[in-house]
């Protein structure tokens, strides 16, 4: 089995490095595709929206003043708005693949994303801040925030009121980090480093609202990295699984009564995904899976599952698994009526990456109701300096720079590059 447009040349695809015919043949052999064929029975269908490259998409952050001018250059250049985004600003899709702007395009798209007018970021990703829904005023924490498109995207909800507490545990990865929140200009984001599983409480009552885009095996984005094609095992979620359930159950604890947590995954996995969810909510007794279709009706997706098989490391099912319990289908009925509530989003079904989201909210009894009512009747509420916030040196600071020590180079103000 091959996709249907790949041919019998000895062409190379421009974004896979290998030879098609190898290429074809790696990705029709592959242990994901066969785990997929255990998941689904429309296996074909997968398979031809698994394959092409990602068109590029953006992201207009409606904070600038210019927005409105920056909509306008993409109609012109002949992007089209993303129907089912329902967040702040607006979200577009061009018609050329990701990276393979020409020309004035080319020159003008890059700008617009270094100056943090635009974020170039694949469609799906924009779904978790969809579903978190974060309001001016609030403290947000994105656990695991690197590379930084979701807290950006966060920051624009706030409208330049609260905080997102953007926390990477990989030093590896805070530059990057840094460097997104610096090119958007975002005035509401603090970066922190922590392990996400025994990241500190806030004062009062915890936070409004927490992200949880955990790390995940990236079985859903074979369409933007074709080594998955080669390197995915079920193995991988396993070993990640007790990570994802941690990184849950601590947000759970730090998330207000009231408040929501989202999780989400670029991973197809149930080990990854339903059974990390199905983990929390036996754990926690105060937990609600909120109905994800119902909160994200234009999404285009479908119901989270109840029942999967066990896998071993070449696809195959295996009758009986030698698992950790947390692995396997729930058998709760309260768990497994609340599990279809979570929402997969197909590579084939979105014509876009694949996704997993899973909205949860933590309960309020009559007490915490009060305790709440009263909390933000007497918060004293400081508002922010909007002065005193860092910004890009200007060319007149860089010019005196210069002048005195003859010697400024433009990188040293270019994080990340």
């Amino acid at each position: 089995m091959a996709p249907a447009d790949v041919g019998s040349g000895n062409s190379r695809r421009d974004w896979s490095g290998y030879p098609v015919r190898d290429w074809a043949e790696m990705a029709a052999n592959s242990v994901l595709l066969r785990a997929v064929g255990v998941w689904r029975q429309d296996v074909d269908a997968w398979f031809e929206g698994a394959f092409e490259r990602l068109p590029e998409t953006v992201r207009v952050n409606p904070l600038r003043p210019d927005f409105v001018w920056v909509e306008e250059w993409l109609e012109q250049v002949g992007a089209k708005r993303i129907d089912w985004f329902s967040g702040v600003g607006s979200a577009w899709e061009f018609s050329f693949n990701r990276g393979k702007a020409e020309d004035d395009v080319r020159v003008i798209l890059n700008a617009l994303h270094e100056t943090g007018r635009l974020t170039r970021q694949e469609a799906v990703s924009m779904i978790p801040a969809i579903a978190l829904d974060a309001q001016p005023g609030e403290i947000i924490l994105d656990l695991c925030a690197s590379p930084g498109s979701k807290t950006t995207q966060i920051a624009e909800h706030l409208d330049n009121s609260g905080v997102v507490m953007a926390n990477e545990v990989v030093n590896g990865r805070i530059n990057t980090l840094v460097s997104n929140v610096q090119r958007h200009a975002a005035r509401t984001v603090m970066v922190i480093h922590h392990d996400g599983r025994s990241i500190p409480k806030v004062p009062e009552t915890g936070f409004d609202r927490i992200l949880v885009d955990a790390p995940c095996t990236g079985s859903a984005t074979t369409r933007k990295n074709p080594d998955v094609w080669r390197k995915w095992r079920p193995s991988g979620g396993r070993s990640l699984h007790k990570l994802q359930v941690d990184l849950l159950n601590r947000a759970l604890d730090l998330v207000k009564p009231g408040g929501r947590v989202v999780y989400s995954t670029c991973s197809l996995d149930p080990i990854e995904n339903e059974a990390v969810v199905a983990a929390a909510l036996r754990a926690s007794e105060n937990i609600l899976l909120v109905p994800a279709s119902e909160l994200l009706p234009t999404i285009p997706g479908v119901a989270g599952w109840t029942d999967w098989p066990a896998l071993d490391d070449e696809g195959i099912i295996v009758e009986s698994p030698e698992s950790s319990p947390s692995h396997l289908p729930p058998k709760e009925i309260e768990i497994i009526e609340q599990l279809p509530n979570c929402l997969r989003i197909w590579n084939d079904v979105s014509n876009a990456g694949g996704f997993f989201i899973a909205i949860l909210e933590k309960s309020l009894d009559s007490k915490q109701k009060q305790a709440v009512v009263d909390e933000i009747l007497t918060l004293d509420r400081v508002k922010p300096d909007l002065h005193t916030f860092p910004q890009p040196i200007d060319k007149e600071t860089l010019d005196s720079v210069k002048s005195a020590w003859n010697w400024a180079p433009n990188h040293l103000w270019k994080r990340g590059k």
